[in-house]
């Protein structure tokens, strides 16, 4: 059985289950896209418009070169993958974060009473950016990648990883609003 849990924004969506994912469609412009049954999963199809949340001790595998681009409506969510309690193995393919948003191209997140450890492990031939800001939505670039809480880890073993580029209130690209490659 999968649950699925979605905020308050998204409570109006279409929730489509097929196999062992749940697809929530809440806007002409973006999906997300759950993985949440415990298992372990590949990536089989690109994800343009996407936001992807790995959940409760559930394994995906970004491979065969797939993408992973995160919505640049900031409606639609800011993060191109997020891992909450969950693993993620991004062994090659491209990942960015929200243009326009400033998003992060990943998270990883531990909840507080979890039973899980979030993880993320990156290798050589995988690249992350950080999604770019404009003025009229934010003015700082998103990280590549963002660790969040205690418990949480992400593994480097290889990987390009840039971070979104800044604005300032008058000119975007600055180097001093942009995100990190890293965030911890």
């Amino acid at each position: 059985a999968i649950m699925v849990s979605t905020s308050k924004r998204f409570l109006f969506g279409c929730i489509a289950l097929i196999g062992d994912i749940a697809i929530i469609s809440h806007s002409a412009k973006a999906d997300q896209v759950y993985f949440v049954d415990g298992g372990e999963h590949e990536t089989s199809q690109e994800y343009p418009e996407h936001n992807i949340f790995i959940l409760n001790g559930t394994t995906l595998s970004l491979v065969n070169g797939i993408s992973i681009v995160a919505p640049s409506d900031g409606k639609d969510g800011e993060e191109a993958v997020r891992v909450e309690d969950a693993f993620f193995h991004a062994k090659n393919g491209l990942i960015s974060g929200g243009l326009g948003v400033g998003g992060s191209g990943v998270t990883v997140t531990t909840n507080r009473n979890s039973e899980f450890q979030a993880k993320a492990t990156f290798e050589e031939g995988v690249t992350v950016h950080g999604g770019d800001a404009i003025r009229q939505t934010t003015t700082r670039g998103g990280d590549a990648v963002q660790v969040l809480h205690a418990g949480s880890e992400a593994v480097f073993k290889g990987g390009v990883f840039t971070p979104g580029a800044g604005c300032t209130v008058q000119v975007c690209g600055q180097p001093t609003s942009t995100g990190n490659s890293v965030q911890v």
